[in-house]
């Protein structure tokens, strides 16, 4: 399973956003990638906590699988930085969407097999 880099998380986000060109490459010194790596710290955080616990991955390290769906969540939360605000219900429902995916990926699939129920 390929893995990608906080780095490339922040870069993705920033060009999601339209604050950098595709052709640039800014490192971690950046202002804008520092703040967009906080932000993802903070979000990892949040969905490591107990009661939501969607992550597997470690801090550092994120799967291919679940990259994308990261880059929507972080570009969610800081879009409002970067000049494009949003109302706080469409920010939450927007987030709910993106959330979905996350949890449709981390879920544990049905084994499939017959289940006996006791009845007293």
């Amino acid at each position: 399973m390929s893995t990608k880099t906080k780095l490339e998380l922040a870069i993705h986000v920033l060009r999601d956003l339209g604050v950098i060109d595709a052709s640039e490459s800014p490192d971690e010194t950046n202002d804008d990638v520092a703040w967009v790596i906080d932000q993802y710290e903070d979000k990892f955080q949040e969905l490591a906590s107990p009661g939501l616990e969607l992550t597997y991955w470690s801090r550092d390290t994120i799967p291919s699988a679940v990259f994308g769906i990261l880059v929507d969540l972080i570009s969610n939360d800081v879009a409002a930085t970067f000049g494009q605000p949003q109302s706080i219900p469409d920010k939450m429902q927007t987030e709910e969407i993106i959330l979905t995916k996350l949890r449709r990926h981390v879920a544990l699939p049905s084994s499939g097999l017959p289940v006996s129920a006791d009845y007293f």
